[in-house]
């Protein structure tokens, strides 16, 4: 194993230290000696002063520990909260004097595992490193050694909120309190040396290298720099991570000036704000002023634009804006999505990919495409992680197209797979999905923007109280056809008033409906429904409750030979009824739009008729 040069790794650290010497920020006993000497540590300890120390603490220092203190016997500002490190004389065993070990332990109560109860040990067994600190302990940790014999060092503040860090040796810690001092530093006007340099090297090759399509190496590269605080090396590297559906890309606060930050960093910061996302320092937080929250870290010239995308996104009526080429692919590949057709939206933007144009020097993706609404959910983590390793902007190589062939054909047989609350779905041929809501609307067919499957499901009562209607979203079914689903089924002690709402929408046309219950009691069993209707008119259908089956019309021969739930009950699950269905009349929907888009949807009109004189019914209310 190679010893670790302490030396020139610790005169490069001061000699830092001392060119960004800052009297307001550094000035302490003998910080002035220091910075005249260039020079953060002590005189080297020779052999016998350091097994004079291990005879009096009765141990042999770890490996990376005793070659550091040949070198220096102890240590100023290691990092920012540090201040000083012991030398020989003054290391000493912990003995945890405030009782730490009680207070994790009382936190925990009867709960307290077996890796808790050693973790609240930590202070009672570890040598202190910390002399002069900010509330900051920093353990040698003799119960956590490696092959190496190197002991773990684990640093802890009660002000950080959260359990001890761990690091893997004395040296591992040194290099981190070094990069640390580094990112604490990169705001100085006059911080600039061979270090700085090097690293602002490498975060423009990692950048270069990230348009290339090498997005992994350039990750490991700018977390890396991003460790030291240099410029730009987060940003670079968070926008990897959004991609990869790691981090949110929500970045507060920088001016609008900046268009990454305009057109870009907002629209995810309101994302991860809204209630769509996940707010960016925690949960979401309602009760509070969301668009005061997020705007008063801006700029005051800026906030009202800030407030006005929180707006647009909590409306889902954000659009994500491109120039050229990419710009127009955005915009056809929002109407596919819109459309339900996903696979042909991404397929239309990664055939545009090269001719992305970055909007800053930082810019290395287009990730304010997840805040729109409709594009976001079809760039999934595998789609964004494809999007990345595509060479992209100035000088890319133009992307061969995608594969031939349609979309893949989802069916309709995943519909009793992702329905635990059951469904409803209305198909309809031979027109555009604009029309749908034309057909099968309440009132004035309002078109709700880019729900999310969440949205779709609640029945509403609207109108009379026996009255059922829900909301539905809608899109493209395949080849001349539509749909319209909502994922809510008809409790079957409804279908002795059901009325399907596709018999209106079949006027010049043909429609078919389709709704299943699962079993929520024995006393509301499983009910499955399918109906064919022409010009106004019910052609035929099927209805099953339990072990009832009720057939109307004359079903097509082709259904009934090919498994329309013949010979069971649908209990067994409407999978191959939806299949068969599925293939006599071409229709298919796509799954990932329904389960994980966002579509347009509307409130339908009632799926039950006005009950019959004498007939009762049950309804219930908003609260």
């Amino acid at each position: 194993m190679m010893r670790f040069e302490w030396r020139p790794f610790l005169e490069r650290w001061s000699g830092e230290w001392a060119d960004a010497y800052d009297p307001e920020r550094d000035a302490g006993p003998g910080a002035e000696g220091r910075r005249a000497a260039r020079w953060l540590g002590g005189e080297p300890a020779d052999e016998a002063r350091i097994a004079a120390a291990e005879a009096r603490l009765g141990i042999t220092f770890p490996p990376s520990l005793r070659s550091f203190l040949a070198v220096t016997d102890g240590w100023h500002q290691a990092g920012h909260f540090v201040w000083r490190l012991a030398g020989c004389e003054d290391l000493r065993w912990c003995g945890d004097p405030h009782d730490m070990r009680g207070i994790w332990l009382d936190g925990a109560g009867d709960d307290a595992d077996e890796d808790l109860v050693r973790l609240a040990g930590l202070w009672s067994r570890s040598l202190q490193l910390a002399t002069e600190s900010d509330m900051v302990d920093v353990l040698l940790d003799p119960e956590d050694v490696d092959e190496r014999g190197e002991w773990a060092v684990y640093t802890w503040a009660p002000w950080r909120g959260s359990p001890p860090e761990r690091l893997p040796s004395f040296r591992h810690f040194m290099e981190d309190a070094y990069r640390e001092f580094h990112s604490m530093a990169s705001d100085r006007p006059a911080f600039a040396n061979e270090t700085t340099a090097a690293l602002d090297d490498r975060v423009e090759q990692a950048r270069l290298a990230a348009l290339r399509g090498a997005y992994e190496a350039a990750r490991e590269t700018l977390s890396d720099a991003a460790a030291f605080g240099r410029p730009g090396a987060s940003r670079l590297r968070d926008q990897i991570d959004v991609m990869c559906g790691t981090a949110t890309g929500a970045e507060g606060g920088a001016s609008l000036a900046d268009p990454y930050v305009a057109h870009e960093a907002v629209p995810l910061t309101c994302r991860a704000q809204s209630r769509y996302g996940t707010h960016q320092y925690g949960t979401h937080q309602y009760g509070t002023d969301q668009e005061e929250l997020l705007t008063r870290c801006y700029p005051e010239e800026d906030r009202p634009a800030v407030a006005a995308t929180l707006r647009a996104i909590e409306e889902a009526t954000f659009r994500y804006r491109a120039d050229g080429a990419f710009g127009e692919a955005v915009e056809t590949a929002r109407a596919l999505a819109r459309r339900a057709q996903p696979e042909a939206a991404w397929r239309t933007l990664a055939t545009a990919l090269p001719a992305w144009t970055p909007r800053s020097a930082d810019h290395i993706a287009p990730v304010g495409l997840l805040a729109d609404p409709y594009l976001g959910p079809v760039l999934t983590p595998e789609r964004g992680r494809v999007l990345l390793a595509t060479p992209r902007g100035p000088g890319a190589a133009k992307a061969a197209p995608p594969a031939a062939g349609s979309a893949p054909a989802d069916g309709l047989g995943w519909l009793a797979e992702e329905s635990p609350n059951g469904f409803r779905i209305v198909l309809i041929a031979g027109v555009e999905p604009s029309e749908v809501p034309l057909r099968l609307a309440a009132g004035d067919a309002t078109v709700r923007p880019a729900l999310t499957p969440g949205d779709a499901w609640q029945p509403h009562p609207g109108g009379e109280p026996w009255e059922n209607r829900t909301v539905a979203r809608f899109g493209a079914a395949g080849d001349g056809w539509v749909f319209a689903h909502s994922g809510q089924g008809l409790d079957a002690a409804l279908q002795e008033r059901f009325a399907s709402p596709a018999t209106e929408a079949s006027h010049g046309t043909r429609a078919l409906t389709l709704t299943y219950a699962p079993q929520w009691d024995p006393e509301s069993p499983a009910a499955f429904h399918f109906s064919c209707a022409e010009n106004g008119e019910q052609r035929y259908g099927l209805t099953i409750r339990g072990e009832t089956r009720t057939t109307t019309g004359k079903i097509p021969a082709e259904l009934t030979s090919a498994g329309l739930l013949a010979g069971r009950t649908v209990s067994d699950g409407p999978r191959t009824a939806l299949d068969s269905i599925a293939a006599h009349f071409g229709v298919t929907v796509s799954r990932e739009a329904v389960c994980r888009g966002r579509l347009d949807g509307f409130e339908t009109r009632s799926w039950l008729r006005a009950p019959a004189p004498g007939e009762g019914y049950a309804y219930w209310t908003r609260s």
